[in-house]
């Protein structure tokens, strides 16, 4: 059986500039499935990344951070042999669509991640039950950055975990106005990442929303990221 959370992780953490993501993992009991993606970001949003995007002068690309960000990871899906029939696209401004299938889920996230060790999700068989976690935390938030090189963008980075883990939200939010605008507090608060996952059997415990038998919905705020003051857990078992 395979890690079935961490392309999930990938999907997520690569559009968290964006306010409704909503992405759904199939697998296959073989280690082989399917993803499909699509994202709709706020006119808000849009002008922001924007806007950032051209924060940084001594950069000769022009493309808003989540053109970026998005060619950047279909990229470096084509480059894995793990990989296929990679297919994204920009509807328009605020929406983008994306699929992909995979051969070996296990093998795509070691391309991707170029880590056999990374500590994002842990799977545990026991008898004909398997349990898999994922993990987002400071510990292990660089495993991360190396997974999806749009978190380590200068423009993003500043207003991630690693400038702000010490900061309490209320600094934040009065920091992030500052900078960004008094729309942004209130932006960010209700901004969201949820992300469902099709089991290939029977779901048996989770801490998300079930959909239906084999179908579980996670979701978190996106202050809960940009901040991580506490990791951001999430398991399921069939």
């Amino acid at each position: 059986m395979n890690k079935i959370f961490a392309i999930a992780i990938l999907i997520l953490c690569l559009l968290l500039s964006s306010c409704v993501v909503t992405n759904t993992l199939s697998l296959n009991s073989n280690t082989s499935g399917t993803n499909a993606i699509d994202v709709n970001a706020s006119t808000y949003f849009v002008s922001l990344i924007e806007e950032l995007s051209n924060w940084n002068s001594n950069s000769q690309n022009t493309d808003a951070l989540t053109d970026v960000a998005i060619s950047d990871f279909q990229t470096n899906l084509k480059a894995s042999k793990n990989a296929n029939s990679v297919n994204f696209k920009k509807i328009d401004n605020e929406n983008y669509s994306g699929t992909f299938s995979f051969t070996n889920f296990s093998a795509l996230l070691t391309d991707l991640a170029q880590n056999p060790n990374q500590s994002l999700v842990t799977l545990k068989k026991t008898g004909s039950t398997t349990r898999a976690e994922i993990k987002i935390s400071m510990d292990n938030y660089q495993e991360l950055t190396d997974i999806v090189p749009f978190l380590k963008n200068p423009n993003f980075e500043v207003y991630g975990p690693m400038y702000n883990h010490d900061l309490s939200k209320e600094e934040y939010l009065e920091m992030v106005e500052f900078i960004l605008g008094e729309d942004c507090p209130q932006n960010i608060e209700k901004s969201s990442v949820s992300f469902k996952i099709v089991c290939p059997s029977k779901v048996i415990k989770h801490n998300g929303k079930l959909i239906n038998s084999k179908t579980v919905e996670f979701s978190f705020p996106l202050i809960d990221f940009l901040l991580l003051h506490e990791s951001i857990n999430f398991y399921v078992e069939y």
